[in-house]
């Protein structure tokens, strides 16, 4: 590769990894995934840490965290011994695969704690001997989670619709040729 092209493809990994801000990476993870991405080809540790010039260490917790959350795998190549990764290509996928981790890892521990607290409220209510303004603060409160279990239900619907690509049914995504590009 010529030096010209070697410094336009380090502009856009640079790019690239610096705006995936949205995705709330740290820059280890960020920059690997770039570097990976436009490198198109599956790598070993040895090979993310010759190209970021990081340690084998934080090679590995940065492709730990990638591979939790599915944004990059393990494939078999003949003949080769050590592990390799391959980075998911799809920036839709990409994008779902990431959204859809973090918004689990929430929505069922908030899940299971509404409904604990239901299940308390529900049991003071039930025991009796409150006053009338304990009453209608236990009715209110109860109100209020089941209002949030709502949220949550529709939360993990829009999950399902994102990881079952039902979401394009309502938001297509554009060939090429159909993008601002013209």
């Amino acid at each position: 590769m010529n030096d010209e092209l070697k410094r336009v493809r380090d502009q856009i990994i640079d790019h690239n990894s610096d705006h995936q801000t949205l995705f709330s990476m740290p820059h280890t993870v960020r920059r690997l995934m770039s570097v990976m991405y436009y490198f198109e080809k599956p790598m070993t540790l040895d090979d993310m840490t010759e190209l970021l010039g990081m340690s084998k260490a934080s090679m590995s917790i940065a492709v730990r965290e990638l591979d939790e959350m599915g944004l990059v795998k393990k494939v078999w190549k003949k003949g080769e011994r050590k592990d390799i990764y391959q980075v998911e290509e799809d920036n839709y996928d990409s994008f779902i695969k990431f959204f859809c981790y973090h918004w689990r890892k929430s929505v069922f521990p908030q899940t299971t704690a509404l409904k604990k607290f239901i299940d308390e409220l529900n049991e003071i209510k039930e025991k009796g001997d409150l006053d009338e303004e304990s009453k209608e603060l236990i009715e209110k409160d109860l109100n209020k989670l089941h209002s949030g279990l709502e949220y949550l239900d529709w939360l993990n619907r829009l999950i399902q619709s994102f990881e079952s690509h039902e979401i394009f049914d309502f938001i297509p995504k554009l060939g090429v040729d159909e993008k601002i590009l013209k």
